[in-house]
Order: C-alpha cells, then structure tokens, then sequence
C-alpha cells in the first residue's frame, strides 16, 4: 500500500518534471535557433567578401596600363598609387573574410553545448 501511495505521489513530480524538461527544450530550440541564423548571416557575408575578392583579383594583378580618354597613357605615380590602393583593399577583404569566420566558427562552438543539452533531454524523454 505504502509503495502505491509513493508511486501515486511522484506521478506528479515526473509530469512537472517533463512539463519542465518541454519548457527547457523549447528555450534550447530557441537559442539553437537564433544561432544558427546568426551563423547563416555571417556565412553570408564571408560569400559576399568573397566574391570581392575574386572581382579584385583582375585588378590587382593584371592590371592593364590605363590610359586617359585623349589616348594617353596615365601618369607613373597614379598607376603605383592605384596598384597600391588595390593592395590595400585586398588585404582588408582578406582580414574581413577572417574575421568572419572566426566568428563563424565561435558561433559553432556556441552552439555545440545547447545541441548536447537537447540531445541528452531527448534522450531521456525517450526512457521515461
């Protein structure tokens, strides 16, 4: 009798505790979520930068001698000014391109441990 009423008395406290389990789920899915349409921004924009890179790769190096609309050609010091310029930008998209998936691969790290916590929450709501 006494292990009937026991069992009757943690009925309740195993549905709280599942009721409990559903809400952390749902947070967890939440936050999972957000990150990973953080990540996808940021994967977005390293395309972009990208893509950057690949227009100025012509310009940096094979670029044409330019020249002026009369014909003639482009002084000395603006075509090593503009080569210089083009160097610049390149390493600049270069560092963009790293930063972004440094921040990528933080964001990853980020969610390894909700994706742990759900797995393990799951997992338990399967043996109940």
């Amino acid at each position: 009798m006494r292990r009937l009423i026991y069992t009757l008395l943690l009925i309740p406290l195993s549905f709280a505790a599942a009721a409990d389990d559903g809400a952390e789920l749902e947070k967890l899915y939440s936050a999972l979520n957000m990150l990973s349409q953080q990540q996808q921004a940021v994967y977005q924009q390293f395309q972009m930068v990208q893509a950057t890179r690949r227009g100025n790769f012509p310009q940096l190096y094979g670029m044409p001698i330019p020249t002026q609309p009369n014909g003639q050609i482009v002084n000395y010091d603006e075509m090593v000014a503009a080569r210089k310029n083009a160097i610049l930008r390149e390493e600049s998209l270069f560092q963009q391109a790293d930063q972004l998936l440094a921040r990528y691969n933080e964001i990853e790290e980020m969610k390894k441990p909700l994706q742990s916590r759900i797995y393990d929450l799951t997992l338990n709501n399967g043996n109940d």
